[in-house]
């Protein structure tokens, strides 16, 4: 799980807030252009705005014609519905345009535009060609003799990839393990993929992607860690192994080609396809199964049920705050026995009959001054449940130990909302456990077949907003 790196602080109010934004004359776009091959090219646009601003963005095949015309012809386009693309808020946006003409120039231009037309701010645009293939097949990425290159991407036949399963690597032991053996010196990255998701004529746009993600994490983990490491740092060459956690399921394993400087080099490899079976359940494990009421140190108490998930891996907790449709996916470690409550989406597309809208639902954590952490960095734990010396089970914050981990002492349903955030208990409500909770069975066992669908009685949705800062 990712570090923290997002908070923002929230009062609950009882009234929705709205969307007052106005249009801002001040917006600055930055678009740039990177990995070209012969049929794509990726796309990275930013801007100095707010979150709320709205852009637009098009390729167009006429370099040299007035940008001005060319942006109200877009601009026409999109209100009259006849473009395929939309109106984007992201500061730091990245797509891949595909299925591009070999040896052609493009611009690509976006620009501040509001939902009713209205053009704001300063454009940008860039101008690329995309590279000219000189195999001999036609060059439209088609699998033919005459083209190896699929869609950017070719098979580098010095690697092979196998999944091992139980392994070693520097003395400590695994238990999905993937090797490659490679007979060249060329750099790449391992990564596994669903077996029904495997696709390579999407291969090119999930490695740069992977990149891009790299070259994000090298630069964090410096910035975190006051290190000097180099995308190259992170990558293999030769033959090498690698472990995984995985989930039961069908998977391949796929070697990217990935250069010293985080860009996509266009080579892979790929595994058989192979199954992740799923452990028998140990009788540690299944001591967790059944219902549970978690006792605050402020006195409240939830009754939730936790349902097998994976077995020795996770659980699904149900009936938090009363959401008996919408579990919770929990951790669980066999080595120590304990379960791991951490931030995660858990639906997207929630229907809240209040406001007739679909959001997406999160699972939170709040620390002790009131500051509530979204996942926007990823997700991170906040409480553990374990079982103590006298056979007591308890509920504590995650990262005790750790000087500059949040102190958390709660966790909650949200739904994200226009831009906000909305949470469904006052933080009175919810059972604290700055220091330690209880984790007791609960009076009575019900099955999951008799708990009724939706919110228990009592629960009223999109109770109050949560402002989401900056």
């Amino acid at each position: 799980m990712a570090v923290i790196a997002a908070m923002v602080a929230f009062s609950c109010d009882k009234t929705p807030v709205g969307d007052e934004s106005t249009l801002n004359d001040n917006l600055e776009l930055l678009v740039d252009v990177e990995d070209i091959t012969l049929t794509s090219a990726k796309i990275k646009v930013t801007h100095n705005g707010q979150k709320s601003d709205t852009w637009y963005g098009f390729l167009t095949e006429s370099v040299d014609g007035d940008e001005e015309e060319l942006i109200s012809q877009a601009v026409e386009a999109y209100m009259n519905g006849d473009s395929s693309e939309g109106l984007r808020k992201s500061k730091n946006y990245v797509t891949v345009l595909k299925e591009l003409a070999p040896g052609t120039a493009y611009k690509y231009i976006a620009f501040g535009l509001s939902a009713d037309g209205e053009v704001y701010g300063s454009s940008a645009s860039v101008e690329f060609e995309t590279k000219v293939d000189t195999s001999g097949g036609g060059g439209n990425g088609s699998e033919n003799p005459g083209n190896p290159e699929v869609d950017g991407m070719k098979v580098n036949s010095a690697w092979t990839v196998n999944y091992v399963g139980e392994g070693v690597i520097n003395d400590v032991e695994y238990d999905h393990v993937v090797t490659v053996n490679s007979t060249d010196r060329n750099t790449y990255a391992i990564t596994i993929v669903h077996a029904s998701l495997w696709d390579v004529s999407q291969l090119y746009d999930m490695a740069v992607l992977f990149a891009e993600d790299l070259r994000t994490y090298v630069e964090e983990f410096n910035q975190l860690y006051g290190t000097t490491y180099t995308v190259g740092d992170a990558l293999y060459s030769g033959s090498k192994s690698d472990a995984f956690d995985l989930y039961p399921g069908y998977y391949r394993a796929v070697a990217l080609g990935i250069t010293q400087e985080g860009k996509v080099s266009g080579l892979y490899a790929v595994s058989d396809v192979f199954e992740v079976k799923e452990a028998i359940p140990t009788e540690q494990y299944k001591s967790w199964l059944g219902d549970w009421t978690i006792v605050g140190e402020n006195g409240v108490e939830f009754t939730v049920t936790l349902s097998r998930h994976v077995a020795n891996r996770s659980f699904w907790m149900y009936g938090y705050e009363g959401f008996e449709d919408v579990p919770v996916d929990v951790e669980y470690s066999e080595e120590r026995n304990d379960l791991t409550f951490y931030a995660q989406l858990v639906q997207e597309n929630y229907y809240l009959e209040e406001y007739d809208a679909s959001v997406n639902l999160y699972f939170l954590g709040g620390d002790k001054d009131d500051n509530y952490y979204t996942v926007t960095d990823g997700e991170y734990a906040i409480a553990i449940a374990g079982v103590l010396e006298d056979g007591q089970r308890a509920l504590v914050r995650y990262g005790v130990n750790m000087p500059n981990y949040p102190k958390f002492m709660s966790m909650f349903y949200a739904a994200e909302l226009n831009g906000k955030y909305m949470c469904f208990t006052e933080t009175v409500g919810l059972p604290t456990f700055g220091s330690l909770a209880l984790f007791n069975p609960a009076p009575s066992v019900q099955s999951l077949a008799k708990r009724s669908a939706g919110l228990s009685k009592g629960m009223i949705a999109a109770e109050s907003l949560i402002d989401k800062l900056p």
